[in-house]
């Protein structure tokens, strides 16, 4: 996954965009991200600022949304 956040560290907003959109919410079950590794993404995106910010709450997002699915499948 360090290539990933090379990615999310030096790409172009869109790029990072299209990545996330496809890995958050595109990809099969078995390819997506755990709760851990979206936590390191949004953090990269916060301290990258700016138009990143945006896509740091959609990670943000993601993530209150698995919490409460990992809450009712208990």
């Amino acid at each position: 996954m360090s290539e990933l956040i090379d990615l999310i560290q030096t790409e172009s907003v869109g790029t990072v965009g299209e990545t996330l959109d496809f890995l958050l919410y595109e990809c099969s079950m078995d390819d997506a991200p755990s709760s851990e590794e979206v936590v390191q993404w949004r953090d990269v995106l916060n301290r990258r600022g700016g138009k990143f910010l945006r896509l740091a709450e959609l990670c943000q997002t993601w993530l209150d949304e698995e919490g409460q699915h990992d809450f009712a499948a208990q």
